[in-house]
């Protein structure tokens, strides 16, 4: 059932639900959650993975509940339109309408851009050419938002070709570009280097001014609480707002600094004026790179997004072959890629972990206990992808924990983790380095390598 709203309803975007419960549930996801976003607004959604944050990201956006599958009881208001739900009655959307007035960008950026683009400049203008803009028209529209977010240099890229985070700071161009009323971003500063948190940050700012508004889902406030005009934390599934004291203490980290290595550890791992490139490149992606990683060490690779820290790790794991210097590995070696979805592709856990290893092997006997040290048992038979992001994550780590790698190469680990995911991180690392291995990591997050390297080296 629709109903036209009065002219003068002030919210651009507004829910009231009872209850949401995907096919086959036996509970719902979210219960009791009121929340009204107003133009030019910033609201901002905190919780643990597995809260609920990005079901509710896609039922503001219009993408849940499917026709005829999920249960959602209740109402959304959105462009003066009410739709009314309820367990007898799910009306059908138009999800087309429905995204030029509230835009969602995945917390996979990468499954917004179309995947079929060959530049840039082409994704950013494809919402246009849907639309029928003069071709004009598009291209100034096009270089206005690239030279707003500094993305001019990127828009003759393959957006196959980028870094994670220059993936994510296209694709939320190009979720804005189509100028919605309301972006619901899922963590947008994920996988963000410093410089490009800033880009997104002022982006946010502009928008604002410009009357959009926004709506992020986060596992923490701590880069959104000065800027929010609304702090709500959600938890098993219930909204609520929250109070000074709690946004202090989500805002308090307390973490441990690494312990120092023997000056005597056998070196794992040594490069020597290595060159990396990829074919067809103008310029190298890491030039005159020395590097020694010695057993109980953790280095951290830090630097811009695109810098090379991704396609460094690439090379050490044997995956990149370096067109000059000398680069010598003395230990079995495991990456996590940063993307998980690019390292899972099994139907259960169980499945996913043991991919590969005959049944005889030893490393059977690891299966088991990998799993409990992620905190992973419980979903052994559990597809992959219906786990919350954090625990997809774990799952991906897992594949190459089981393999009992002496080198531990880490690509952003701690992207989509929680609070909890992050501490089993930790402790991983922890392990590798007290039984004599090593684990070199690149990551965005100050604190996480400041708490967790014994030396960075930062490219450019």
């Amino acid at each position: 059932m629709q109903q036209e709203l009065p002219a003068l309803t002030a919210a651009v975007l507004g829910l009231s639900l009872r209850s949401f419960t995907y096919l086959d549930g036996q509970a719902p996801v979210l219960h009791n959650v009121e929340i009204e976003v107003f133009p030019g607004s910033l609201t901002v959604i905190s919780g643990q993975s597995g809260s609920g944050k990005s079901t509710l990201g896609a039922i503001l956006a219009g993408l849940l509940p499917r026709h005829g599958m999920d249960e959602l009881v209740g109402t959304i208001s959105v462009a003066e339109t009410q739709i009314e739900f309820s367990k007898s009655v799910t009306p059908r959307v138009d999800v087309s309408q429905w995204a030029k007035h509230t835009g969602l960008l995945p917390q996979d950026a990468g499954h917004y851009l179309s995947g079929i683009r060959g530049t840039v400049a082409e994704e950013l203008a494809f919402s246009l050419e849907n639309a029928g803009v003069p071709r004009e028209q598009m291209c100034q529209r096009v270089q206005e938002l690239a030279h707003k977010l500094h993305l001019e240099h990127l828009l003759e890229r393959n957006p196959q070709q980028l870094s994670g985070g220059q993936e994510r700071l296209v694709a939320l161009a190009a979720l804005a570009m189509s100028e919605p009323d309301v972006l619901v971003l899922d963590e947008p500063l994920a996988g963000l280097d410093q410089q490009a948190s800033a880009v997104v940050s002022t982006m946010i700012t502009t928008l604002r001014a410009q009357g959009t508004a926004l709506v992020v889902l986060s596992d923490s406030i701590r880069a959104w609480a000065h800027e929010a005009d609304s702090l709500w934390s959600l938890e098993q599934g219930m909204l609520k707002a929250l109070s000074s004291d709690e946004q202090e203490q989500q805002n308090r980290t307390t973490r441990e600094t690494p312990r120092s290595v023997p000056e005597d550890s056998r070196v794992l791992l040594s490069l020597n004026s290595v060159k990396l490139a990829y074919p067809g490149a103008s310029h190298p992606a890491v030039q005159d790179l020395d590097l020694e990683v010695r057993a109980g060490q953790c280095i951290g690779l830090a630097g811009a997004n695109g810098s090379g820290k991704t396609t460094l790790l690439k090379a050490i794991a044997g995956l990149l072959t370096p067109v000059a210097g000398r680069l010598e590995s003395f230990g079995e070696s495991g990456l996590l890629l940063q993307n998980s979805s690019d390292q899972l592709f099994e139907r259960t856990v169980l499945r996913e972990v043991t991919f590969g290893i005959p049944k005889r092997s030893p490393l059977q006997q690891r299966v088991p206990e990998v799993l409990a040290q992620l905190g992973l048992e419980a979903y052994a038979q559990t597809h992959p992808y219906e786990l919350p992001a954090s625990a997809r994550r774990l799952v991906a780590l897992a594949t190459v924990l089981v393999r009992d790698p002496e080198i531990l190469f880490l690509d952003e680990p701690t992207e989509a983790l929680d609070e909890a995911g992050e501490a089993i991180l930790q402790e991983v690392i922890r392990s590798v380095l007290e039984r004599g291995g090593a684990v070199v990591l690149s990551t965005h997050d100050a604190e996480f390598m400041k708490s967790t390297a014994h030396r960075v080296l930062t490219l450019s």
